[in-house]
């Protein structure tokens, strides 16, 4: 009997996980074919539910202009959110970003990445 309802559970779980790493996967696969379009929808929805991963990587799309706008004061807002989540490639990310902004970017992003947490990530930019 104990097999079995470990069966089941191993079975459940794993199958709910391995749902949720698709979401990932399928956004990692997108960003390397070039599909940035397909990763921003897929990270986003992961960022939503609070991967830190998915979080840094939106900031880095932001950073570098991967299938967005280039945009700084996101790609800060992206990476403090992984960072502060506990993202320590996403903390130094930031940190290199932060010197080629201005007080006033660093402000912005700031401010926004607050909004966003406090929403619990259903009202970011």
């Amino acid at each position: 009997m104990r097999f079995v309802i470990s069966l089941v559970t191993s079975l459940y779980f794993g199958g709910v996980l391995s749902v949720a790493a698709q979401g990932f996967d399928k956004g990692f696969f997108a960003y390397m074919m070039g599909d940035y379009s397909t990763a921003l929808i897929e990270w986003r929805v992961r960022a939503e539910q609070g991967s830190v991963t998915a979080q840094a990587n939106l900031g880095n799309m932001y950073e570098i202009g991967a299938g967005v706008a280039q945009s700084n004061i996101l790609a800060h807002q992206w990476y403090n959110l992984a960072a502060s989540n506990g993202d320590a490639t996403a903390r130094e990310n930031r940190e290199i970003l932060a010197k080629k902004m201005t007080a006033s970017e660093i402000s912005k992003a700031i401010a926004l990445a607050r909004k966003c947490m406090i929403s619990g990530y259903s009202d970011c930019e």
